[in-house]
């Protein structure tokens, strides 16, 4: 068991998102990704404050900031206008991979006892992000294109294999969650990484059009529940102004993406609910 399964087995969990809200509320206006030492320092806060029995590393927020402050990468990114050149380039890039395990091994180190989450865009998502950021439009993509980027993503994610982490959460956009399970089949190079190094993994399908099957998911973070080995359940945005919050499944988890602009006060009466 790694310590995700561990948590399951023995509570109903609250795996929080709250990058943007403590990144407002602590850190000034945004997290800081790019300072190894001034970020575990905020995630210390922000844990204390906010308490999620998951530790969440969001790849793609760091991936922005690191671009914004790297423009001889966003040009390397634009050097060619095939499909999945901006991701590759973004993914071999060494000096970004480097910190990112110092990223992980830092929050492994200070929150030894909770499970450490891998957020990442999912591969489809990430070549159209990547080519976005590169070109400042969407490229056409096929299926043959998201297999690719995918092996680009299984080769960059063992850059993790020795950090400790414990869970994998690829994350869909509007633009780019499938309806199918075959969809995935695409990914499998990525869920063969995440098998090799015993991660947990899941995909998240915020748009609800995802519905389950065969794919190899230990769970899905969906409006609905969907067919896996653990039950997730998206709380809505509404919650934090007051709607209702879904139950927790069964043997499974909630999660829960606080805004950024959400009022201090509420957000720890609605937490408290939750709980």
């Amino acid at each position: 068991m790694n310590r995700f399964e561990e948590l399951l087995a023995a509570r109903a969990a609250l795996w929080l998102d709250y990058a943007d809200y403590a990144g407002a509320l602590l850190a000034g206006g945004s997290a800081p990704w790019l300072d190894a030492s001034a970020l575990i320092a905020w995630q210390r806060k922000a844990q204390g404050l906010l308490r999620s029995d998951v530790v969440e590393l969001p790849l793609g927020a760091v991936a922005a900031a690191w671009l914004a402050a790297h423009a001889p990468l966003r040009e390397a990114m634009r050097a060619k206008r095939r499909a999945v050149f901006p991701l590759r380039t973004l993914l071999a890039d060494e000096a970004w991979r480097a910190h990112l395990a110092e990223l992980a091994g830092g929050l492994r180190a200070s929150f030894a006892a909770q499970p450490l989450a891998l957020a990442c865009p999912s591969p489809r998502r990430w070549l159209l992000d990547a080519y976005q950021a590169a070109h400042g439009e969407a490229p056409e993509i096929d299926d043959d294109e998201v297999e690719s980027a995918a092996v680009y993503l299984a080769d960059f994610l063992r850059c993790f294999g020795e950090t400790g982490v414990d869970l994998l959460l690829l994350q869909e956009s509007a633009a780019s969650e499938p309806g199918e399970a075959s969809a995935l089949a695409a990914y499998q190079p990525v869920l063969n990484v995440a098998a090799h190094y015993r991660w947990s993994a899941g995909l998240s399908a915020p748009a609800g059009r995802y519905a389950g099957g065969e794919a190899p998911l230990d769970f899905v973070v969906a409006p609905q529940p969907a067919a896996a080995r653990y039950a997730a359940q998206l709380v809505p945005a509404a919650y934090w102004s007051g709607g209702e919050a879904p139950p927790c499944p069964p043997g499974g988890f909630r999660y829960a993406g606080i805004p950024g602009d959400a009022q201090p006060e509420a957000v720890l009466q609605r937490l408290a609910a939750l709980r």
